[in-house]
């Protein structure tokens, strides 16, 4: 361990976490790529807004979680290495594909085997906007799964975006996670995409 690391959550919370060594906080991010999603919700529905039209679609908070989660196990389950499958459940997954090939090519790549969802919480158009993320999002509070369920990056805050009638992990969520492996890998600037 590196001593003790304060950060602060989406509800502007701080607390403290431990540091990780580097190769945890890759194996970590690499799980973290691959899982995550949902539970519970503060409101029973919101109003999405697409690119092509505009629409009120009524969210069921228990079909959320469970659309979310099965989304964020798709990402950050990398041990299955299929590239197609986890851009196909990230918002705008086309533009970060090449960091994402990087990512899994990775040895640390299959260590991640899933997520487990904590919380999922369904936003208001003026929370989502807030976030700079489009009118229909979920905050979702996840861990990243090692071999044998194990968590091996606990208590991660992310979001889901409601698009095109099926929910998305958000790109700031992967690219965040992104960036910490591309500085554990020693890399400098941004993953191409984000």
């Amino acid at each position: 361990m590196l001593g003790l690391l304060s950060t602060t959550t989406a509800d502007g919370k701080s607390h403290r976490a431990r540091r990780r060594t580097p190769r945890v906080v890759a194996v970590a991010v690499m799980a973290g790529l691959t899982l995550g999603a949902a539970a519970c919700s503060s409101s029973p529905s919101t109003t999405a807004t697409t690119k092509a039209t505009t629409t009120t679609v009524a969210i069921d908070p228990a079909t959320a979680q469970a659309d979310i989660s099965t989304t964020y196990n798709t990402l950050f389950n990398l041990a299955n290495p299929d590239l197609a499958s986890k851009v196909a459940v990230i918002q705008n997954g086309s533009s970060i594909s090449a960091a994402m090939q990087q990512a899994l090519s990775s040895s640390e790549a299959s260590a991640s085997q899933g997520s487990k969802i904590d919380s999922v919480n369904v936003l208001t158009a003026a929370q989502c906007a807030k976030q700079s993320l489009p009118p229909q999002c979920a905050h979702v509070v996840y861990d990243i799964l090692g071999t044998g369920g194990t968590a091996i990056l606990p208590n991660n805050n992310g979001y889901a975006v409601f698009t095109d009638g099926k929910w998305l992990v958000a790109k700031v969520t992967i690219c965040t996670l992104l960036g910490l492996f591309y500085s554990a890998e020693g890399k400098t600037g941004s993953p191409p995409g984000c």
